[in-house]
């Protein structure tokens, strides 16, 4: 069996100085990895609300300028049935 890169692969190489840039900002606020444990949204989610990440895997993921501290949930709405979003009160 012979392997060949699909036909994208060359847009792939034209854009992946993008993702290094987008992971050069991710680690820059403690992101290691863009692909794993959601890193790419929690990047947008720290910078859209002002934000700092709380290093570990433990406890909350986030804190504020004033000390509060977040845990951090996300989802797809195009991808989770209505009845199985989070609400918020």
């Amino acid at each position: 069996m012979t392997l060949s890169p699909h036909d994208d692969y060359q847009r792939l190489l034209e854009i992946w100085p993008a993702v290094q840039e987008y992971q050069a900002l991710a680690t820059k606020h403690g992101i290691d990895d863009v692909f794993q444990d959601n890193g790419g949204k929690l990047l947008q989610v720290l910078l859209l609300l002002g934000l700092k990440i709380i290093p570990g895997r433990e406890g909350n993921d986030a804190v504020d300028a004033s000390g509060r501290e977040y845990e951090l949930k996300s989802v797809n709405i195009e991808l989770t049935p209505t009845d199985s979003r989070p609400t918020t009160t």
